[in-house]
Formats: structure tokens, C-alpha cells, sequence
């Protein structure tokens, strides 16, 4: 068996390849944080309820 070879390119994918998997890791964290989570379902549910008053204006106003 050959020994395998490293070389600057391949410690340098390994890196950015941490690199990426790290900030990943962190948004994830983040955004499963409590403050941001509960900010989060907030917008959401404040989304959908103005998609839902719209989307009955508009039926009010084609019945109209």
C-alpha cells in the first residue's frame, strides 16, 4: 500500500471544508435560539394573517 500524500490543496479543502461546517453549526444555533425562534413564529404568524385579510378583501371586493 502506498502511503497517502497530503498536500496544500487538499489541507486547504479540509479547512475550508471545517470552515464551512463551523458556520453552519452556528446559524443553526442561532436561529433554534429561543429569542430568535419566538421572533421568528411571531413574524410568521403575523404573515399569515395579513396574507388572510388581504385574501379576503379581495373576495369581498369580486363578489361586490
Amino acid at each position: 500500500m502506498q502511503p497517502v500524500r497530503i498536500t496544500d490543496d487538499t489541507a486547504a479543502l479540509e479547512r475550508s471544508v471545517a470552515a464551512a461546517l463551523r458556520t453552519i453549526a452556528a446559524f443553526q444555533a442561532e436561529r433554534s435560539a429561543p429569542p430568535v425562534r419566538s421572533a421568528r413564529l411571531r413574524l410568521a404568524t403575523i404573515y399569515g394573517v395579513t396574507r388572510l385579510r388581504r385574501r379576503r378583501e379581495r373576495e369581498d371586493a369580486a363578489r361586490a
